[in-house]
């Protein structure tokens, strides 16, 4: 390339740059703006307020369109922020990195100063801790049993069709839970914003830890804080929702940064990450994957595993691991796999159905990882050892995350926190902007997110809204993430992927005919 052609980038990076930060302020300042508002179709209501303790809101009663258009459009920006930083980051913008660390630190601490939103899966965290407090297991007990037994201001709170569900989350996340309820005690809002601190903690130090894996190159860091830590989409699909997935990618990063030189103990940190949620163990398939030619540190690293997730688990008794699988079966709406069930539910046996589905699920999984393996691009973490495979495990997690995401029957926003953890240590390619699409797109079919007939939504959801919403969920969005699969399986069949890249069937057989042809 020219000098002349670089001179002319430069121009066109500083403006995709400026204009990708006042995105990404602008989806905060919609996002808080909306939590600010108070209890709506997309805010939760919180009980037992303290006012002068976070989480803060006015009564403002908002109108169920005005504050999810807000939303959308705040979805929107920051997904196309991302899209912009990721240009701008690859034609040569180059911002202070710790301004970049300050706003991904003051946007996800604005965030956290306002209530939840969309979803309400934290008001089930906080009654699976209060259960707990009370001398109860919320791997045994739903919060609807506490609930015939007598009123409970956290536990009545927790908002349909959850407050049958036992508790499918690790021994970690399960204590988390608890502590936030012994300090939180009645207040719904309290012990909330507890499991909020904890999600905002866990996402800050998420992004400290993959700036000490990338090194001390500028052009790295910067990638992993704009695609990372300060990521708009993942501070509303994950953050505003305080989902605790957060908790277990930070404990699957920190295994990262041990397995360097401590496979042992990456191998327990890993453990503790999947006893956080079990789904986090693709991680350690990557990790596993990247060791696969040196059996005895494999043989650690599954050894660390096995001595946490045994000895946690142990702790809360065999009940909630199997609790834990229990979702492997469910189809959430919004994938591909909801429309196709619907379809031959019509005229097959759903179960039969659900199985068929199932199988096309993780065969799709190795076929889209096998091909993404052969083109995805390389990882920006740098190898500090003739042993250190950890930039071979950065880039199997994003490819396994991002191959998991696309072909699994269940999958919602917050699950894509896995991948854009990876991606952000990876160098640019155009997966980045079919995942913007992907995570936008799935993150808006989940506004406003509430069952509308539950009694703890403030407002009530508008039969138009209703409509809208639905058919964002059940036939645009499946549409949008069937094309962003085809999208990248293209992508990496025109760089020169093949469906079968290995040679094992043709070199067994060729070993068999060798060995007949010596006898």
């Amino acid at each position: 390339m020219s000098t002349d052609a670089v001179v002319e980038q430069q121009p066109a990076a500083l403006r995709d740059g400026r204009r990708a930060i006042a995105l990404y302020l602008a989806s905060t300042v919609l996002i808080v703006a909306a939590g600010l508002l108070g209890p709506s179709v997309v805010v939760l209501t919180l009980t037992n307020r303290h006012a002068w303790l976070p989480s803060y809101w006015f009564d403002t009663k908002p109108n169920d369109w005005l504050v999810s258009v807000m939303i959308y459009v705040a979805i929107l920006l920051g997904g196309y922020g991302v899209y912009l930083a990721t240009r701008a980051l690859k034609a040569g913008w180059a911002p202070g990195v710790r301004r970049l660390v300050a706003l991904g630190i003051g946007t996800t601490a604005a965030i956290t100063l306002v209530p939840p939103m969309a979803s309400g899966d934290v008001l089930i965290y906080a009654a699976y801790g209060r259960i707990m407090s009370l001398g109860g297991n919320p791997y045994t007990t739903a919060p609807a049993d506490t609930i015939r037994l007598g009123y409970d201001p956290v536990i009545a709170a927790t908002e349909r069709p959850w407050q049958g569900a036992k508790s499918v989350y690790g021994p970690i996340a399960t204590w988390i839970q608890w502590f936030s309820s012994w300090v939180g005690g009645d207040s719904m809002q309290l012990t909330v914003w507890m499991l909020q601190l904890s999600v905002a903690i866990s996402l800050i130090v998420t992004g400290l830890l993959l700036l000490k894996l990338v090194g001390s190159n500028p052009v790295s860091q910067r990638r992993v804080v704009m695609v990372g830590m300060a990521n708009p989409l993942v501070l509303w699909s994950v953050l505003a929702g305080a989902h605790n997935d957060a908790i277990a990618v930070m404990f699957a990063v920190w295994a990262l940064v041990l397995f360097r030189r401590h496979v042992f103990w990456a191998g327990i940190m890993l453990g503790v990450a999947g006893c956080t949620k079990l789904s986090i163990g693709l991680v350690g398939v990557a990790m596993l994957w990247s060791l696969r030619a040196d059996r005895r540190r494999a043989i650690f690293f599954c050894l660390g595993g096995a001595v946490s997730m045994a000895g946690l688990y142990s702790i809360v008794g065999l009940q909630a691991f199997q609790q834990a699988r229990s979702q492997t079966s469910f189809i959430s709406t919004g994938t591909p796999h909801k429309v196709i069930l619907s379809l031959f539910d019509l005229f097959l046996p759903g179960a039969l159905v659900r199985t068929l589905l199932a199988i096309a699920s993780w065969v799709g999984l190795i076929v889209v990882a096998i091909l993404l393996s052969q083109v995805f691009p390389k990882s920006l973490v740098p190898q500090t050892h003739p042993e250190d495979r950890t930039p071979d495990a950065i880039r199997y997690t994003a490819i396994y995350a991002i191959a998991w995401l696309l072909t699994a029957m269940y999958s919602l926003p917050w699950y894509d926190l896995i991948a854009w953890v990876a991606l952000a240590a990876v160098a640019a390619s155009k997966v980045d902007k079919l995942m913007v699409i992907r995570t936008t797109m799935l993150a808006i079919a989940y506004v406003p997110g509430r069952d509308p007939n539950a009694r703890q939504v403030a407002a009530s959801l508008s039969d138009s809204l209703e409509w809208f919403s639905a058919r964002l969920r059940d036939t645009i969005c499946p549409a949008i993430e069937l094309g962003v699969l085809i999208g990248l399986i293209v992508w990496a069949r025109r760089g020169g992927a093949r469906w079968w890249p290995y040679d094992w069937p043709k070199r067994k057989a060729k070993a068999v005919t060798e060995k007949a042809a010596a006898h």
